[in-house]
């Protein structure tokens, strides 16, 4: 009795069924093949810490140069991470078996690829009919870059899992090791730290964000309790000294914006009734603010009070303030 020829095996993906190629063990050969190279990028790499928290990405210990491996000008305190870049990939992809594909582990109610909570992607990549899970996140980048790079990201770990570029990613890994042993061999005691600290804020003293920024590294690094000077010589907790400071400028902000609208309204009753309403609302009736031809320190209820009488009484002398 005859036999029907039997069809061949099949993995369903996201592109519909892809026949296992006859040549399966040639493709997975071929997708370790390592890579020349003029097919292998340079990604550089902050080791040093304090170098990655300064402002201009440089510490006292080491300075911005260029480096002609990367051609970045870049800390000193880096190094450079091999890598496999997603067209290379995907040549070797192609390579291994023209009818590879991809498809991610959960779709979004759009039906588009559901990224987890930490903003990664899991997708499962199909190569000559053998299935790799991988998982790529966006390195910190937004908008659709953060897609593209989050994609690239999970088919290199998955090729990974069929072994290409797997030399890479050992060295990888050991390089990451031995900028951690540098950047811990460098770490400032927490006596420099909290100087570091302490001369920052005294950088910053009239910059609210700045302040808000330096009080989370202080509290990150649990300084908030350490005594320090203020402004007046005296010692004191240091988180105490910053928080005060940061009240004062959120209260000059307010203040300062008050005035704003206060200069805005100057030429209307409605304009300085509504701004004795504010100063009332905010507790401001008791600020000083030079008025007159003398520049006279006056409150600003008076202030307010008076001009609201001499806009009423069009035909008295206007009164000026500053």
């Amino acid at each position: 009795m005859a036999h029907a020829p039997e069809a061949p095996a099949t993995s369903t993906t996201a592109e519909g069924p892809t026949p296992h190629t006859q040549n399966q063990a040639a493709a997975l050969t071929k997708l370790r093949e390592p890579f020349q190279p003029s097919q292998i990028s340079k990604l550089p790499k902050i080791w040093c810490n304090k170098c990655s928290k300064a402002p201009y990405k440089e510490c006292e210990h080491h300075k911005k140069q260029h480096c002609d491996e990367c051609k970045n000008k870049i800390t000193t305190a880096h190094l450079h991470l091999d890598y496999v870049g997603h067209a290379e990939l995907t040549g070797r992809l192609l390579e291994a078996d023209p009818r590879w594909t991809w498809e991610p582990l959960a779709f979004d109610a759009d039906g588009l690829p559901k990224f987890d909570g930490n903003g990664g992607l899991w997708i499962r990549l199909t190569v000559a009919g053998q299935e790799r899970l991988g998982y790529g996140d966006a390195q910190g980048k937004t908008g659709p870059n953060a897609v593209k790079e989050a994609i690239g990201d999970a088919l290199r770990n998955a090729a990974m899992r069929f072994g290409a570029a797997l030399n890479l990613w050992s060295k990888t890994d050991m390089d990451e090791a031995d900028a951690e042993t540098k950047n811990l061999a460098v770490q400032p005691s927490r006596e420099e730290r909290l100087e570091e600290l302490y001369t920052l804020v005294q950088k910053r003293w009239g910059n609210l964000e700045g302040l808000r920024a330096v009080k989370v590294q202080v509290g990150e690094d649990n300084f908030h309790e350490s005594l320090v000077h203020d402004t007046t010589g005296q010692t004191r907790p240091f988180g105490e000294i910053l928080d005060d400071r940061i009240r004062e400028l959120v209260q000059d902000h307010k203040e300062q914006e008050f005035f704003r609208r206060m200069r805005n309204g100057w030429d209307t009753v409605i304009g300085n009734e509504a701004s004795l309403a504010e100063a009332k609302a905010k507790n401001f009736l008791d600020l000083e603010v030079p008025y007159g031809p003398d520049k006279v320190p006056t409150r600003i209820e008076d202030v307010l009070t008076r001009r609201i009488a001499e806009l009423q009484a069009p035909n008295d002398e206007q009164g000026s303030a500053t």
